[in-house]
């Protein structure tokens, strides 16, 4: 039992330093509206920041929503899960799948592509919809596997997302970075 406990000292210290991280990166104004906490969502083996304040729903698991009156629109979310391949079996090239799964409309001619970041084991992208919603998704994959871990953030303006809202682009940067600790 020793003999785990440095491996899981080091892991809550990597974990708070993540959620610090990302808490780092919201700016002063909206500190007493959002925190990020280091979180297992899905089972001990997933490690994620997510945003503490916000209230976690059962269905699905690994989902958030903010509180009502919040300073985001109420369709706002953050949700970390598993993308499963075509009949749940193992997949060779996932891009494909997650591109129909996650990342297709954030990619298409009408969004924004403001950050976009790929490589043989992960994408991340931030994407501008033209109503001023903005979607942040990261996917962590492996060849052969059967699932791809995800996290996907939908950040909505107040009054339905009739434009850009610089309440949802000064949160951008907290958000990507609690995506990004995702393990």
């Amino acid at each position: 039992m020793l003999a785990l406990a440095p491996c899981l000292l080091f892991s809550a210290y990597a974990m708070a330093a993540d959620a610090a991280s990302a808490n780092a990166k919201i700016p002063s104004l909206y500190a007493d509206k959002l925190h990020f906490s280091a979180s297992t969502p899905l089972d001990p083996k997933v490690k994620a920041v997510v945003p503490d304040n916000w209230t976690a729903q059962r269905i699905p698991e690994g989902s958030w929503e903010p509180p009502a009156d919040y300073v985001l629109g109420p369709e706002s979310s953050f949700r970390v899960g598993y993308a499963c391949g075509p009949s749940c079996k193992p997949v060779d090239h996932w891009t494909p799948v997650l591109d129909e799964q996650l990342f297709a409309p954030l990619l298409s001619w009408s969004w924004k592509v403001d950050r976009k970041e790929t490589s043989t084991t992960q994408r991340f992208v931030t994407s501008h919809a033209p109503n001023g919603v903005v979607e942040i998704v990261r996917a962590m994959f492996a060849a052969g596997k059967d699932k791809a871990l995800y996290c996907h953030v939908r950040l909505q303006p107040h009054g339905g997302g009739m434009g850009k809202d610089t309440v949802v682009d000064k949160l951008i940067p907290a958000f990507e970075e609690a995506c990004l600790a995702l393990r």
